[in-house]
């Protein structure tokens, strides 16, 4: 439909209460449908004269001219980006150069995952010594828990300065307030292409506009909420959300390829289970993670094994059994996918039980896929005598 704007501007739509026709080819069989159309009420003349018709048929006449229904003129404004993104980026980048909306105003993006994974997920598992677990910790402390840490470059407290300066997005702000902000209708009835043409660039350019204010405004606000801060915490945060990456104490995030999602991870440091004749089988190290893209499953990193995973390598989902569910992303969600994996791997396994993919004993007749001998300690190993080391039970 977009091509049909641009290219064939001799040509007349026919715009009827927002609904875009387009003319009908006309030919003998095109004759046929059209009177079985008619007869069942699903053709009718328009004229200038009539009434708002709450309905829209799929063939309209006029002046002896048919037009099939084709879309809705708003759909060409509503869907122009997610359609065509590169374009659509071109269009905004032109804009923000018109109105001089720009490099001064973008910093480091503070994007909501991240903001959630800093002050809502990694408290839950990382506590600075000394603080109850019984009270929820301001951001202050959690970056300057940080910072005390994790060395910040100097340049970031600089970063930090202008990004609290709110006078370039305050002044960007106000050069849109002379922008007409109201959304005109399409010129109704027959129409040159080339004026729907118009219509579309002047609402396509408003809605772009629309979209640019309120991501300044909610920029400003952003800015204004952080400025009641130090400039260094603020660096932390900026540090950060250019890194992409921390870990503290077994808890860790890294940015996955796409730029917006995570990966979440928490180690769960060597643990000992037992088979079923009692032997100890040390399990090394391993990270438990989600990532924020889809569902939360909890899956293992690393190149692993264990009788929860279907194989021995890295990144498998770990067996949940029934308990498993189709979580999506928030702080809640993600810290009980996380102890799900975790709980799965050292506390799930019963060897008197048939539970997921693998056994620690070697049964006779049995064909193991995985074997965990490699894995198994002798009892009189220092860990096990020492006391050091927990032997995980399964819980009941």
């Amino acid at each position: 439909m977009w091509k049909c704007l641009e290219g064939s501007l001799d040509l007349e739509i026919l715009v009827h209460q927002g609904q875009l026709y387009l003319p009908l080819l006309f030919d003998p069989e095109v004759h046929v449908e059209c009177q079985a159309l008619a007869s069942q009420g699903a053709l009718r003349e328009l004229f200038p004269a009539d009434s708002p018709h709450s309905s829209f048929p799929p063939i309209l006449g006029v002046q002896g001219r048919l037009f099939a229904r084709a879309v809705s003129a708003a759909s060409l404004v509503d869907n122009y980006a997610r359609l065509f993104p590169q374009e659509s980026e071109d269009r905004r980048h032109l804009l923000r150069e018109q109105y001089s909306l720009a490099a001064d105003l973008w910093g480091v993006a503070l994007d909501s995952k991240l903001i959630t994974i800093i002050f809502h997920i990694l408290p839950h598992f990382v506590r600075r010594a000394g603080l109850s677990r019984r009270r929820p910790l301001a951001e202050a402390e959690i970056l300057d828990f940080i910072r005390e840490r994790l060395p910040v470059p100097a340049r970031f407290a600089e970063e930090a300065r202008r990004f609290l300066d709110l006078n370039p997005v305050k002044e960007a702000v106000r050069r849109l307030e002379t922008v007409t902000w109201e959304l005109k209708a399409p010129p109704e009835g027959l129409v040159p292409a080339a004026v729907l043409q118009a219509w579309w660039e002047e609402s396509l350019t408003t809605r772009l506009l629309h979209e640019e204010r309120a991501r300044l405004i909610k920029e400003l606000e952003e800015r204004q909420y952080w400025a009641g801060g130090q400039e260094q915490r603020l660096a932390v945060l900026l540090y950060l959300a250019e890194r992409g990456s921390l870990e503290l104490d077994g808890f860790g995030f890294a940015r996955l390829p796409s730029g917006r999602d995570y990966r979440i991870y928490k180690h769960t440091g060597p643990y000992v289970l037992k088979d079923y004749f009692g032997r100890p089988y040390l399990f090394p190290d391993c990270r438990v993670a989600v990532a924020t893209l889809g569902r939360l499953r909890p899956v293992v990193v690393d190149h692993y094994k264990h009788p929860f995973l279907r194989q021995h390598g890295p990144g498998q989902e770990i067996c949940l059994g029934s308990e498993n569910q189709y979580l999506t992303f928030s702080a809640k969600h993600v810290i009980q996918a996380i102890e799900d994996g975790i709980n799965a791997l050292c506390y799930s396994y019963d060897s008197r039980r048939r539970l997921g993919y693998h056994r620690l004993d070697a049964l006779p007749g049995m064909m193991h896929l995985v074997d965990f001998e490699d894995y198994r300690i002798p009892a009189d190993h220092p860990l096990a005598v020492s006391g050091d080391m927990e032997v995980k039970k399964p819980t009941t």
